[in-house]
Parts: C-alpha cells; structure tokens; sequence
C-alpha cells in the first residue's frame, strides 16, 4: 500500500474499457487548470499518446477530442480558483461552457477532487468509474493519492453510489449561476443512472464506503479517540484536529506545517516529512507553468496526499480522498472521500509502513521530523486566504464582458459589482498577456480585439501586503459574456483549421479506420513545407492523388457516429454564406451523396 515506486497517471483512469466508448463525464476540483480541463479530452478518446500532455499531442486529435466531449464533460471548481495559464490555447473556447463555479460555504471552500464517467456501448448499456483523488485538476508536481473502481453488479464486496448521486444533486444548487438546462438535465441523468450502482471495493480491501463530507448527507469525523495504532498523512493540520488523534499517531506532513503549530501541539506523536530527495517528483502532464502562485490550502509540490488510517483489533481502516486532517475539512468545508475496511496484516498502519529490502514502503522515502518549540506565524499563508476569499466573492458578483464592434476589431468592457477590495487589484481577459491589465474599477476597457481573444475567462491578480509581507496571486473567474458573436467558436474553428491540408488531417481523423490507414497515414505525415500559395491556399501535390471515396464509403458502411461528426464540421466550416473551403472539385458532390444516402437510412 501507497507505494513510493509505484506511479500512476489519472489519464489512464479517463480512458473507456475495450468495447466502450465515453457516454458522459462529471468532476469536482478544488483548482482547475484550463490546460490539464483540456487534455481530458484527449484521454477519454483514448489516443495512444495522451499521457505526454498537451504539448506531445497532435493538434487536429485534441481538437476533436475537445469538440466531441466538452459537451458531455462537466467540472466544478471554487469560484475563483480557475488557475491563469501561463500559454492561453484558442481551444479553450470550446471548453469554456464545461467549466461551473461553486460558492463555497461562509469562510470553508469547495474541496472534493472526484470523477464519475459513464461509458456505453453497442447495446445502450452503462458502465459507471468512480475516480476520488487527493490531486486537483492541474499540472500540480505532488506526491497524490487516487482510488479507481468501475462498478460492479457481481461484487463480493461492494459500496453503494447512492451517497454520490446524492452529492451531484446537492452540487446543482451551490453553483455560482444557473447551468445550461441541457447540461444539468445530462448531470441529472448520471446521478439517476448511478444511483442504484454498486463499485467494487479495491482489493485487498473487503468493505468500503462512500463518504461525502459538508452536504445535506455529509460525514463527520471518523477517527475514533482510541486505536491500536494510527497514521495521518496530511499536507495541513490544525491544533483542534490533532488533539482529537489517537495518542502516538504517525503524523506524516510538512515542515512548515509543523512549524506552524509547534511543538507542544505536536506532543505525543511520532512526526514525519518526505525526505528532501523525494520532495520534487517528476513534472506531471499538465502545463508547468502558470501565473496563479501557491493558493491557501494547497501545494505543488511535495507532499499532497490526504490519508487518515487507524487499527483496531485485526481490521484496518483507511479514509481516502480530499479532506485534510484540520478541523475547517471536517467542519464546513464540502469534501469526499473513500472509507476502506480489510484485514489489518494487509490494510491496516502496518501495510502502510511498511518497509523491506524486498519491498520499498512510505517509511523509505520519509525522515523524522522536530518542530520549532513555538508556533511561527505564516503571514504569508494568511494573506493567500485573503486573497482567496476575495476571488471567491468577486465570481459571484456578476462579473461581465460586454463586447461591441468597433472599428478595428471588437471592444471589450468589464462589468462587476465590485463591493469592497483588498490591496491592489487588476484584471484582464485571460487570452491576452499580462501587459494588458487594468486596474479594477478604473478604464476596465480593451480595444482592437479578434473572435479569439474573445473569453468568458477573466483573470484577476491581487497584490496584498501586511508587515513588510507582500503576497500576490493570480486566478480566473467565469464571467457571463454579453455581445459576442452567436457563432464565435465556429470563427475560432476557422481560424484554427484555416489551410486545407488541416482540414483534411481532421477528416482523416474522423473517418480513420484500418483500411485506410495508408491515405491516413499521409495526411497524418505531411509536412506543411510543401510549394503553394503564400497564405498556405493552395492544394499541395501530394492532395491531387488524395481519394476520399474510400474513407467516406466505409464510414458510412460502419454507422458509428464518423459521419455525423464530419457534417458537424463541416457546417461549423461554412461562412457566413454556406461556402465551404475550396476541398477540391468533387469533394462536395461526393459528401452531398453519401449525406443524402446516410438520411435515407
């Protein structure tokens, strides 16, 4: 158990099973990074290559994958805890509508880090994978916990969904602003379908159950006052909780977090840090740059993982998930997590610690720890909750982008109930670079602007300083955008597939199958060097022998759902008087009688 040697990427986890396909997606994140929201995607459509990031994947299959599932893919986040990207991608624009603020209780947050997918098939049938992590959804470089079942109907051991279809529920009313209907009648379905679910408990575990913390059916405090033995794995503690420990608890956290109680709220326990080689794991598969700095209540680095284990007898429990070990997790805040029972010898604290030359444990890459004998003030992570909680309470105070035409190009002016601030602080719509910042409240206006710098992402950056201490921090809110083109992210598309050479890499995508994986292959392959117009018009050579019967044919032959995404693009790729780009003479004749033959079905 939580092997050191052992890693594993969440993408894996967002790929369907053989013989399935990704039907819906909802997920919870306490910080969200756009660009780790956009390589979801990616995963669910379970190209070889998603586990290199971003940046490893072809443009033409993370813009299908985006376009195929932003509509089906659900996430909530913390109002104001949108993480501004340090390389804005045009692609978001078909993301923006999947991404929900929640409010947060009065002074706690909204905290649970979870995935549900649902999966189908041939049949219609559903398969539900429950995913609860200690990892937000971002290119975070922390040592995270992760707990994956698929549900299971013939389970020996089993844990009842219903307490997570009960939590999506209770989510749709916390939300910032209402949702799209479709999107919450789609989140609705999911908890319906899930409902009466069984996952299985992970072995060697042999019962377990759901825990949602700070809902209508929250959890309290599992720990008992008493055990045989007890481990805490936590990033952040507090006094109140760790008094609420069985005596001689593992307390396995960070230095600074030590230090900030001291030691005489420590006493009693055995205290642990990762040891300085372990504290910087390999960089993850999300952007590793952002503008945001650390945010109160969490790290990106080092240690991340959230797990409270105590014996008693012969069994062992463990709780698993989002929730650290301070009192605002267990008193306020809205987190889940997963609560295992199983025999002692194999789950219990001394599974967790141990350590052999024949298996490497936690104790290997741990070392002890003494804290300082008084409390040291963190000015600086108490005036990130500051900034925090301002961010929070600006997302929920209508922010808005009006846009207007201007003479070169569109003019964008931010809107906001402000209310009252802290230090310094400045906005600009996330697409733009950070020289374009306004001051909030003063000439919040931007000129000369393109269909893709327009945004419903607004970035904001809070300067605060108390004592010779001076903090600033970056995020982004959803703002409502307000007179913007009906068909912007059909311009953006456009603009991303504006040669013909990229319009035909994305048909080869949608229609790609085993008997055409020569012409693929060289759509795939080509280069762009080829002679042609200087704007890049021209049809290179190697297009002239391109047959695209073929590809349509056995599309169509097939029935699964290729031709419908190629009229979808294709509609999306005619301006505004339903021409398309020039595909070559017979390209439309071609695809107006395999459409005319695909209606008549």
């Amino acid at each position: 158990m939580l092997k050191p040697d052992e890693r594993h990427l969440f993408v894996d986890a967002l790929r369907p099973p053989t013989g399935w396909r990704l039907d819906a997606a909802v997920a919870t994140t306490y910080t969200l990074d756009i660009n780790s929201l956009l390589l979801a995607p990616l995963s669910m459509a379970a190209y070889d290559h998603a586990d290199g990031g971003i940046d490893g994947a072809a443009p033409h299959e993370l813009l299908e994958a985006i376009r195929r599932y932003a509509e089906r893919t659900t996430v909530f986040c913390q109002a104001g805890g949108i993480v501004v990207p340090g390389t804005y991608r045009k692609l978001t624009v078909f993301a923006e509508e999947s991404v929900i603020e929640v409010a947060p209780p009065p002074g706690r947050v909204f905290h649970p880090k979870l995935w549900l997918l649902r999966f189908t098939n041939v049949a219609g049938d559903y398969l539900h994978r429950f995913s609860c992590l200690s990892r937000n959804l971002t290119g975070d470089r922390s040592w995270d916990t992760v707990l994956t079942t698929d549900e299971a109907a013939q389970a020996m051991n089993g844990m009842s969904a219903q307490p997570l279809a009960r939590f999506f529920e209770d989510l749709l009313a916390s939300t910032v602003r209402p949702m799209a209907a479709s999107r919450e009648a789609l989140l609705r379905d999911m908890a319906e379908t899930v409902r009466d679910r069984v996952f299985e408990v992970p072995p060697p575990f042999t019962a377990g159950e759901l825990f949602p913390i700070g809902t209508s059916e929250g959890r309290d405090w599992p720990v008992p006052e008493a055990a045989d033995r007890s481990v805490v794995i936590s990033p952040f503690l507090d006094a109140g909780t760790v008094k609420r420990l069985p005596r001689q608890t593992a307390i396995v956290s960070r230095a600074e977090t030590f230090d900030r109680l001291g030691a005489r709220a420590l006493s009693g326990h055995d205290l642990h840090v990762l040891q300085p080689h372990a504290d910087a794991p390999p960089d993850d598969v999300g952007d590793a740059v952002d503008e945001s700095g650390d945010r109160a209540g969490e790290v990106k680095s080092g240690l991340h993982a959230k797990v409270l284990a105590w014996d008693i007898g012969t069994t062992g429990h463990l709780l698993t998930g989002s929730a650290n070990a301070t009192s605002a997790a267990f008193d306020g805040n809205i987190e889940f997590g997963v609560l295992l029972h199983g025999p002692a010898s194999r789950c219990g604290v001394a599974a967790i610690m141990k350590d052999s030359d024949n298996e490497i444990g936690l104790p290997r890459i741990l070392q002890p720890h003494v804290p300082s004998d008084d409390p040291v003030p963190d000015l600086t992570y108490d005036l990130e909750r500051q900034i925090e909680q301002l961010h929070a309470a600006l997302a929920e105070r209508n922010p808005t982008f009006v846009v207007n035409e201007g003479t070169d190009g569109y003019v964008v002016a931010f809107r906001i109930d402000a209310g009252p601030l802290l230090g310094e602080t400045s906005i600009r719509p996330v697409t733009l670079k950070e020289g374009y910042d306004r001051r909030l409240g003063t000439n919040n206006t931007w000129t000369g602007l393109g269909h893709s710098d327009l945004t419903e992402f607004v970035a904001v950056r809070t300067s605060l300083s108390l004592d010779g201490v001076e903090v600033e921090r970056t995020s982004a809110l959803r703002a409502v955008l307000v007179g913007a083109p009906d068909d912007r992210a059909r311009r953006v598309l456009r603009e991303l597939l504006s040669r013909v050479e990229d319009i035909l890499r994305y048909l080869a995508l949608l229609l790609r199958d085993p008997g055409i994986d020569d012409i693929a292959d060289a759509l795939l392959d080509a280069t762009n060097d080829e002679p042609g117009d200087p704007d890049g018009s021209a049809r290179p050579a190697w297009l002239d022998d391109l047959v695209m019967v073929e590809p349509l044919v056995r599309a169509f032959a097939r029935n699964d759902g290729s031709l419908d995404r190629v009229r979808h693009l294709l509609d999306d790729l005619r301006d505004d008087e339903g021409a398309l780009p020039d595909l070559g003479p017979d390209f439309e004749r071609l695809w107006q009688v395999v459409s005319n033959a695909q209606e008549a079905r």
